[in-house]
């Protein structure tokens, strides 16, 4: 399992937090390409227009259980066009945050890292507003 490009660079050249693993390193990384591939719109990429997120305000505007499944799905297949070093992953919906507005989803899959699986799990709400929050 492989860092960005950047990322590299940045730990080649000392950039390693002490006391940080490899896995620890991925992480942070997957979350913050998650929360850049979450927070783009389709059609703001040049190079790529369908990466990132379709708009869905108007299934956040719904709040019923089709919407919400049609996020959920919509939310994977992003994930697993745009985030190849996750394997199968799957966003599930959990309920618990509608009063406030926020859906709150639970972004599950694994990743290879010195040649052995781990599993990953990641919360995700989506805000009012359209912001995707991703953390660990």
């Amino acid at each position: 399992m492989r860092l960005r490009l950047l990322e590299r660079v940045r730990a080649a050249s000392g950039g390693r937090r002490k006391g940080r693993s490899r896995s620890d390193d991925l992480l942070e990384s997957l979350e913050t390409h998650l929360s850049l591939i979450l927070n783009t719109r389709q059609g703001s990429s040049k190079s790529a227009m369908d990466y990132g997120m379709p708009d869905f305000v108007s299934l956040m505007g719904r709040g019923d259980l089709d919407a919400i499944r049609e996020l959920s799905r919509v939310l994977t297949e992003v994930v697993q066009e745009y985030e190849p070093r996750i394997a199968d992953a799957a966003v599930t919906y959990s309920p618990g945050g509608e009063e406030s507005g926020v859906l709150e989803f639970s972004l599950s899959g694994s990743i290879e890292i010195d040649n052995q699986r781990q599993n990953i799990f990641f919360q995700t709400s989506i805000n009012p507003d359209g912001a995707v929050n991703v953390r660990k």
